[in-house]
């Protein structure tokens, strides 16, 4: 007894759909995430011999910014006072034993306030300190 074969159709994948989900996806994850604020607008005090720093080092560095009013905030995260701001550097330490600290000062800066923050770093044992400054014009 013979049977007919059937004629198959060559199976063929439609990505169409596939691609129109990725597509949204991309919108939403775009729409949705939040990017942190890098940029303080920091009133730097001028120098007129500082070397600009390269970034070939692969250690990690903190960045603490030093507000006019007396207001510190350490990467992305607002410190209250001195005391905050030493526990804070304590659990980074913890992760990051060799950090660099990058100390950025608004101008009018409390003279005080520095020396604080500097005397701060150094009991801890961070060795790395850099205070930025601009370019004078």
């Amino acid at each position: 007894m013979q049977f007919r074969r059937q004629i198959t159709e060559p199976v063929q994948v439609n990505i169409t759909p596939l691609i129109d989900v990725v597509f949204l996806l991309l919108i939403f994850f775009m729409i949705t995430t939040q990017f942190p604020d890098q940029q303080l607008n920091l009133q730097l005090p001028e120098s007129t011999t500082a070397n600009p720093v390269e970034a070939t080092d692969p250690r990690p560095v903190f960045r603490l910014a030093l507000f006019a009013g007396g207001g510190m905030q350490l990467d992305d995260q607002e410190i209250a006072d001195q005391d905050a701001l030493i526990q804070a550097l304590q659990q980074r330490l913890e992760e990051n034993p060799e950090p660099a600290l990058l100390i950025r000062a608004e101008e009018d800066t409390t003279h005080q306030q520095l020396v604080q923050v500097l005397d701060t770093a150094r009991l801890l044992g961070i060795q790395r300190l850099r205070i930025a400054t601009r370019p004078e014009e």
